[in-house]
């Protein structure tokens, strides 16, 4: 059974887009620092440059994720994006 996976905005993941990469584009900005003031970005396996070690590559979106994400859930283009 097949799940259909949906942002607010009408978003739904296709073969080689998930959600988390959809929710990565709208909320993380070229650069690194976080709204929390500190960078994040991956700087070996599994590893955040804030200090935070992920247990897998799922563990290290969801970091990435909480730390850019505001908690309006707009993203730059000026949509609400959540997942429905």
């Amino acid at each position: 059974m097949h799940t259909d996976i949906r942002c607010l905005c009408g978003f739904a993941e296709l073969e080689d887009e998930s959600l988390a990469d959809h929710l990565h584009v709208v909320f993380i900005a070229d650069e690194t620092l976080a709204s929390d003031g500190q960078a994040h970005e991956e700087t070996s396996t599994l590893n955040c440059s804030c200090g935070f070690t992920a247990a897998s590559s799922d563990d290290l979106d969801a970091h990435f994720l909480k730390a850019f994400t505001p908690e309006s859930a707009i993203g730059r283009d000026g949509n609400k994006h959540l997942i429905a």
